[in-house]
């Protein structure tokens, strides 16, 4: 006899951006499936906290703001191109440290879903940039999906039958 699985439905997706194409590519995943479950897209920028000294506060204040316009600016246009596809969706700007925020925003939003895109940093790259992703996954308590965007070698060769011939 077949038991029926209840599944939760997906009805918050929060996607993090730092603006590359790795993040456009998590971007694109997202809103494929926030079309199929009618989700709700939440977008989140983390701006880094930079440790700083007295002498230091002006500067860092102005680039900062600067930060946050661009970012703001960014988020926006995502925000729009979204909406298009006939998405909900919400952007938030926060200043922190980029995982721990993440964290934080799904724990608050209780979101269902976080999708992300991953740098495939290996290595010594890996070792002193750390991964966001990685520690997103380990410490998130919903479902984390990561997008890679292919690399090009990757991309440019088809893939080969196993059938025997």
């Amino acid at each position: 006899m077949k038991t029926k699985r209840k599944t939760s439905p997906i009805k918050r997706i929060l996607v993090p951006t730092d603006f590359s194409s790795h993040s456009t590519h998590a971007i694109d995943h997202a809103a494929i499936v926030a079309k199929q479950f009618d989700s709700e897209v939440i977008l989140i920028h983390v701006i880094e906290s930079l440790p700083y000294s007295v002498t230091d506060t002006f500067n860092i204040v102005e680039h900062r703001r600067a930060l946050e316009t661009t970012a703001g600016s960014l988020l926006e246009n995502l925000r729009k191109d979204l909406i298009e596809k006939d998405l909900s969706v919400r952007t938030h700007l926060v200043t922190g440290t980029p995982y721990r925020e993440i964290l934080k925003k799904s724990g608050r939003e209780k979101v269902d879903l976080i999708v992300m895109g991953t740098h495939g940093r290996t290595g010594v790259k890996r070792l002193l940039l750390g991964s966001v992703a990685e520690k997103v996954v380990r410490l998130s308590t919903c479902p984390v999906l990561t997008v890679r965007v292919p690399s090009k070698r990757h991309a440019a060769t088809p893939a080969k039958s196993t059938r025997n011939r």
